[in-house]
C-alpha cells in the first residue's frame, strides 16, 4: 500500500504556521485596515491545520501499521506519533481559543494567545524536524534508490549525466 500520510502532512504544517504568521502581523498592526482581514487569514488557516491535522495523524498511525521498520527507527517513530498527538492537541487548543472570540464576534487575538501560538509553533517546527529525521535519517516510508549513498571517493567524482 502506498503511504498516503506524506501526501497529506504538510498542508496542516503550512496552515499553522500560517496562522501564526498571520496572526502576529496582524496583531502588530492591529490600528491598520489589514489588520481584520490577517486576522481572519489566521483563524482560517488555523481551522484547516486542526481538520488536516486530524486527517494527517489517521493516515500516519495508519501508515505506521503498514510499514516494516527497525526496532530503533520504530522508537523515533512512536515518539514522532507522540508530539504529533500533543500538537494536535495543542492546536484544537488555540481553535477552542479563537472559537470563544469568533463566537463573540472578533477575529482578533491578544498577546496571550500569540505567546502560545508561538510555542505552539515551535511544537510544530519541532515535528517537522523529527519527520525529516525519519525520512531522511532512517528512511522510513521511502523505498531504497541507492540515491546519495556514495562512498566518499566516487562522491566527490564529477558526474558523467549528460546534463545538455
Amino acid at each position: 500500500m502506498t503511504p498516503r500520510y506524506p501526501a497529506v502532512v504538510h498542508f496542516p504544517i503550512a496552515l499553522a504556521i500560517l496562522s501564526v504568521v498571520a496572526d502576529a502581523i496582524a496583531w502588530l498592526t492591529r490600528d491598520s485596515a489589514i489588520a481584520p482581514s490577517l486576522f481572519a487569514a489566521g483563524w482560517w488557516a488555523l481551522v484547516g491545520a486542526v481538520v488536516l491535522g486530524a486527517v494527517a495523524v489517521v493516515l500516519g498511525l495508519s501508515d505506521m501499521r503498514h510499514e516494516t521498520i527497525e526496532h530503533e527507527a520504530h522508537l523515533r517513530v512512536h515518539h514522532h506519533m507522540r508530539v504529533g498527538f500533543t500538537v494536535l492537541g495543542a492546536l484544537g487548543l488555540l481553535f477552542v481559543w479563537r472559537l470563544v472570540g469568533v463566537l463573540n464576534g472578533t477575529f482578533a487575538v491578544g498577546l496571550g494567545y500569540l505567546v502560545v501560538a508561538v510555542m505552539v509553533f515551535a511544537l510544530v517546527m519541532y515535528q517537522g524536524w523529527l519527520g525529516g529525521e525519519l525520512v531522511f535519517r532512517y528512511g522510513v516510508g521511502v523505498a531504497p534508490t541507492g540515491q546519495g549513498r556514495h562512498p566518499e571517493p566516487s562522491a566527490s567524482e564529477p558526474s558523467h549525466a549528460d546534463h545538455g
